[in-house]
């Protein structure tokens, strides 16, 4: 349940920041120089490079390396989970001074690639695979600030991160209630995808799981190979003048839907039109980044729900 005085910290997006090139977040890690990361809510847990890090995590054993990896882009790397402190929000140029919100958490460290610019950072939940570490792994659900810790939650706009919910930041929030798994941990709940245009007299319909993933720009619907679009083929952006509209919860649900949106693929004037619509085999609705651009969006770790909600401007 939020509050109507608990503390929250508004960290602001980095000046390149876009739904077209990605939302990033400035910090510093185990001691390091304040490093770019892009916001995730496609996964869990921040991967840095090594060389981003402070001079006391720079000395390691290659032969200890695990995996991590993400679905989506198919993008792995090599590394391992360090313990370090995370500092959020600070400017590029931070010399070490001032208040800015604080997590001790575990994150991925990775030397191969080498890729000094990469930087994720993971806040989603239910993920699954290897781009999943896990609650305790989640930056922004482990901050403190001044030494009172932020609540498990946060909302994403297009101008930047509110962690910690209260009252007054939720207001106007339209929410869908999560459902837990046989261990504990929060589930994505259903959405629907419909489709139409002359790729299909009869159209397309369905109910997946759904999840908001401003890591990508594009959609993906991941559906069984006999169940996918008439028409359509897999892993390639789907032609122009197709209809999509996407609903949370599912349209034929009989709820009254948090948050629906449609767009038309090719119509570039549609600013919540993904980059492209593909299908893969799987079972999810993946939105990628550009519901931002019609909505906020929050989720509450400890109270189990995500939220919409649309300004005025959006409507």
């Amino acid at each position: 349940m939020t509050q109507t005085n608990a503390p929250t910290y508004h960290v602001p997006f980095t000046s390149v920041s876009s739904l077209a090139a990605g939302l990033h977040v400035s910090a510093s890690l185990g001691g390091g120089p304040p490093h770019a990361f892009l916001v995730d809510t496609g996964s869990v847990g921040i991967l840095v490079p090594r060389q981003k890090l402070g001079p006391d995590f720079q000395e390691f054993d290659p032969s200890q390396d695990v995996e991590f990896g993400y679905v989506s882009s198919g993008d792995t790397y090599m590394g391992q989970w360090v313990n370090v402190s995370v500092v959020l929000g600070v400017p590029a140029d931070w010399d070490g001074t001032g208040d800015y919100p604080v997590a001790q958490i575990d994150v991925f460290a990775f030397d191969q690639p080498a890729d000094p610019d990469k930087g994720v950072f993971g806040i989603g939940f239910a993920i699954g695979e290897l781009a999943d570490g896990g609650p305790a792994r989640n930056p922004l659900l482990n901050l403190s600030y001044n030494g009172a810790g932020l609540s498990q939650g946060y909302i994403v706009s297009a101008g930047g991160i509110d962690v910690g919910l209260t009252s007054a930041n939720t207001n106007g929030f339209a929410f869908v209630a999560l459902e837990r798994d046989a261990s504990g941990n929060w589930i994505k709940p259903l959405g629907s995808t419909g489709l139409s245009g002359d790729f299909s007299a009869a159209g397309y319909y369905v109910d997946l799981p759904i999840l908001i993933d401003t890591g990508i720009g594009e959609m993906i619907l991941w559906v069984s190979a006999d169940n996918a679009p008439p028409n359509l083929a897999r892993g390639t952006a789907f032609p122009a003048g197709i209809s999509v509209n996407v609903s949370v919860p599912p349209a034929d649900s009989g709820t009254e839907p948090a948050f629906q949106y449609s767009f038309v693929t090719g119509d570039a004037s549609r600013p919540m039109a993904p980059t492209y619509v593909e299908w893969r085999p799987g079972s999810g609705i993946n939105t990628g980044r550009s519901v931002l651009a019609g909505a906020d969006y929050l989720f509450d770790g400890a109270g189990g729900k995500i939220g919409f909600r649309v300004p005025p401007l959006a409507s």
